[in-house]
Formats: C-alpha cells, structure tokens, sequence
C-alpha cells in the first residue's frame, strides 16, 4: 500500500496510502472548487435499491458541492470508463466486490453504502450517507487504496488466465464434496498439504470475510500480508498461516477433474483439472474506497461485530 501520505485538495486534507495520478488529477480537480462529480450505482433488481438511490439522489440537491452526473442500477454494465469523480455504491460489500470487477484497472473511489445485512466494506446506512453529504461537498474524507491480489490459473496447454480479487481466493469442494488434498507452496517451497473441505488465501480486507468464518485472524487493512485459512482441515495442527505479500503463494488441487473449483471473491467460480496450479501474488493495482470522519476499522468491527456489547449481568466498566 506505500506509506500513507496526506494530500491537500481544497480546505481538507485528503489522506492517500499511494500516490497514482488519477489522485493528483483529483487533488488539482478539488483545488479548483469545482463540485464533486458523483455516480450512484448499485443493482436495482434487489430489493430497496432503487428507493434509496431516489432518496440520495434528491438529497444531493441541496448540495452544491456535489453534482449527480450519473444512476447505474444495471447489475452487468461495463464501469470502466466512468467518468465521475467518486462513486456510491448501493447494496452490501458483494455488491462492492462485483462493482469493483467491472471498474476494471482505473476504478474511481467508491463509498459503499449498506442495504444487506452485516457489511464491512459498505458501512454507511443510506440515511447516514445523506447526512454526511456535507462532509464529502467539502472534501472531507479520506481515500485508502486496499490491497487487491492478482491470482492466475496455470492449466496444462492452456495461456494463463489471471483474476483479480480484493477479498480473497478459495479452492473448495464441489459436489459431491469429497475431501480435498491441497498443496500450499511459498516461493517455490513446499510448504504443507491441506486436507479438508478447501483453503482460503484472502487480503487484509478479506480476513474478515469466509477467512473469518472460517476460524481466521483479522488483519488490519494497511497489513501488508496474506492469510491462508484452511476450511474445515481434518487435522487439527493445520492452522491458518499469515505471511508477507511480496512472496508468491502457488496452490495446487491432486483431487480428480471438476472435483475443486476456484473461487474469486466468491463470485467468479472456475472447475479445476487435475494438477491445476493457481499462482497467487500482490495485485498491481489497488482499489480505492473513501472513508468518512470518524470512519475506523476498530469502529467497525465494534459495530459490526458487536464488541462493544456487554455481557448480561455485567456493569459496564466492571468486572
């Protein structure tokens, strides 16, 4: 992620961990006092989609410093070439993930704005997102690029076929999910041999994702590590592993063909053949996200987790 730097743009400071052009396009963009361009996007065949884009959208009226320029509720359109400054993204974070694919390798900052259920990487209910309109019309926030990682599939004969993920990685079973041996290698090393229902290699933003559920720890999003997670292991020293990203992480599947599938973010899922070797490593690119005043991963996890909650019959404050 490099080392997190501030940025002035307008009367605010705009915090970045890496320094591309687009963001000093964005900083020349903000000094100029210009408003924010904003697109609304979100799949509009779910459920409260559409009211809340309506709901945002009338909101941004009464702010001068933003300027709607764009409402894409299409589950499948092509996101690369938008041309808005920033973006809200209506739904929960598989909405984020799937929305982060089809911005391609120039995303814009996007704001996740929650209408699921739990949501780490869409936060903000959207009645909360109105009454921060204000903080985002003054340059208010924060961008923190989050580590992606690129994983490519070597498959005999085949060109290598490489996909992006900003949660994670996971080879798993597949019907009639028999149990999996898994090979694990860490710059050409061989580590260990997984057996179980299937192995997660997930970001730092990913960890508390299926790595999570799956007994993992959870990373800070500015580490800079991987954590390998197996899923169900039927032995009970195979235990989740954290390790660097500069190195390069290779799984490799010995079950029959079609019995494992790769999965990408939990989205994109591919049937694997034999002797399949999937080479992980550290993204190129990041994706940026906005974070808003008072916005914290620990915050987060308080809320969302339910950390801060005392336990029944306790004092708070006492023990």
């Amino acid at each position: 992620m490099g080392v997190p730097v501030a940025v002035k743009c307008g009367p605010a400071s705009v915090g970045l961990s890496s320094l591309a052009l687009s963001d000093l396009d964005f900083c020349l963009m903000s000094n100029t006092r210009a408003p924010l361009s904003v697109a609304i996007l979100g799949n509009g065949t779910k459920t409260n989609v559409p009211a809340a884009a309506d709901l945002i959208a009338t909101a941004m009226n009464d702010q001068p410093g933003l300027r709607l320029t764009d409402i894409d509720l299409g589950a499948e359109s092509d996101l690369s070439g938008l041309s808005a400054h920033i973006a809200f993204v209506l739904g929960g974070d598989g909405t984020v993930l799937h929305t982060a694919r089809r911005m391609g390798d120039r995303p814009i900052p996007v704001l996740g704005v929650n209408l699921g259920w739990l949501g780490f990487l869409a936060d903000l209910t959207p009645e909360d997102l109105v009454s921060r309109l204000g903080d985002l019309a003054e340059r208010r926030f924060a961008i923190d690029h989050l580590m992606t990682l690129d994983a490519t599939l070597l498959h005999k004969g085949d060109r290598p076929r490489i996909f992006r993920a900003l949660n994670d990685v996971v080879l798993r079973a597949a019907p009639e999910f028999h149990l999996l041996e898994i090979g694990l290698a860490i710059d050409g090393e061989d580590v260990i041999t997984y057996r179980g229902d299937g192995v997660i290699v997930a970001t730092p933003v990913g960890s508390t994702a299926h790595s999570l559920s799956a007994g993992g720890p959870i990373l800070p999003p500015d580490a800079h590590m991987f954590v390998v997670t197996p899923i169900c292991p039927h032995t009970l020293t195979q235990r989740p592993l954290v390790e660097s990203t500069n190195r390069v992480f290779e799984l490799t599947s010995s079950n029959p063909d079609g019995s494992t599938y790769l999965v990408v973010d939990g989205q994109v899922q591919i049937p694997l053949d034999h002797g399949d070797r999937i080479a992980i490593r550290r993204g190129a690119a990041s994706f940026p996200m906005i974070r808003l005043p008072g916005q914290t991963f620990y915050r987060t996890l308080r809320d969302k987790l339910g950390w801060g909650a005392s336990l029944p019959g306790v004092r708070q404050g006492r023990t």
